[in-house]
């Protein structure tokens, strides 16, 4: 009896502990499905409605419009006023996957800053993006680090109600990043030129921490024909001195644009402005053809500021042999990846752009708030 008990008993635990167990796998599995649910399923076409994140017609900057013939490469710009899109602060849809956290506006950026000009490293960014991924990728960019950029433009094909846009009639595909980079930095050389002492392209899937690339800068000179990023080794005979990754981001001095604009582009020899080569690789051969320098972004202890993959990447090493083959200094992974004043990561999925951002401006550990470094 007391066997049969004892084997009760048992079975008794066994199948508690089982429901237990099949509980929590149950509750994990659909909290997953819901969580991607939300990633990736389409929105509704009323999009979600994100008060925090709505931006006045004041805090945009206009959308900047650029014909551009295809064929002869000239184009023109043509400044379009935004209509009017809110209405005594109501909310209005916009699509998106839906911000976890509240993120600084441009105009309380701005507003942070003022009296701070002349001190302060100005910056302008330009991101390339196309219009799939405008509420996707870009939007999530522009609601943290890009907003932080003292003026930020998208290049694109369409105009976005929440993003400040230059579009161009090119068509998009890998094959026009190159004419698009060519009319970004033209029009930028044209009409931003003296907005800003640094120009720094991006994707609308890197992530870049502002504050440490205005620290990267603040002793360099923005009159000196310099630019600096991830650097890789050019594998082309006319390009000695490298060029700079795309996907990490890469920053121009404003004598390094106007050379390229004046001295390069205005030069076939120099510039092949409807090459099919990549367009980090063509713009590296033009800056170096119109004499600018591809700066060492590295910090102190040769440890790298600029990264072409993601963070995670970098610091599990998940690193492909063609970025060592490649990469003009060394590329190490785990604590010693990355600089303690890390500027960009590349690969930066839409959710991650919110957690980096939240991570890196609202977590300190104990003990370190205060320093200086």
């Amino acid at each position: 009896m007391a066997l049969e008990y004892g084997s009760t008993k048992r079975a008794m635990m066994t199948f508690t502990v089982g429901a237990l167990f099949g509980g929590v796998v149950a509750m994990l599995v659909v909290s997953s499905e819901v969580l991607m649910d939300g990633v990736n399923k389409p929105l509704p076409n009323d999009g979600l409605r994100r008060q925090s994140y709505i931006r006045a017609l004041q805090e945009t900057v206009g959308d900047l419009t650029l014909q551009a013939g295809r064929d002869q490469g000239q184009g023109y710009f043509d400044t379009i006023e935004s209509e009017a899109f809110m209405q005594g602060g109501e909310d209005i849809p916009v699509t998106g996957p839906p911000p976890p956290l509240k993120v600084t506006s441009p105009t309380e950026f701005q507003a942070l800053n003022k009296g701070k000009e002349k001190s302060r490293v100005r910056v302008l960014c330009w991101v390339l993006t196309d219009p799939e991924n405008h509420d996707s990728k870009a939007l999530p960019a522009y609601d943290t680090w890009a907003s932080k950029c003292d003026r930020t433009l998208f290049i694109t094909t369409k105009s976005h109600s929440f993003l400040p846009t230059v579009v161009l009639n090119v068509t998009e595909g890998r094959e026009s990043l190159l004419q698009k980079s060519i009319h970004a930095f033209k029009h930028v050389y044209e009409h931003h030129l003296d907005e800003a002492d640094w120009f720094l392209k991006a994707d609308d899937d890197t992530y870049v921490i502002m504050e440490n690339l205005r620290h990267f800068l603040s002793n360099k000179d923005p009159e000196e024909p310099v630019y600096y990023g991830f650097r890789f080794n050019s594998i082309r005979p006319d390009t000695k001195n490298g060029y700079m990754s795309g996907g990490a981001g890469y920053v121009l001095s404003r004598e390094a644009v106007r050379r390229l604009v004046t001295q390069g582009m205005d030069d076939p020899r120099k510039c092949r402005l409807h090459s099919k080569a990549p367009e980090d690789l063509e713009i590296g051969r033009c800056l170096e053809k119109a004499g600018v320098l591809a700066g060492d972004s590295r910090d102190e202890e040769g440890r790298q500021t600029f990264h072409c993959l993601s963070l995670q990447d970098h610091v599990l090493g998940n690193l492909p042999e063609w970025l060592h083959r490649y990469s003009t200094y060394p590329v190490k992974s785990g604590p010693d990846c990355c600089s303690k004043h890390t500027i960009s990561f590349h690969y930066t999925e839409p959710i991650m752009m919110y957690v980096l951002d939240f991570a890196i401006h609202h977590i300190r550990p104990y003990g370190q708030c205060d320093r200086k470094d």
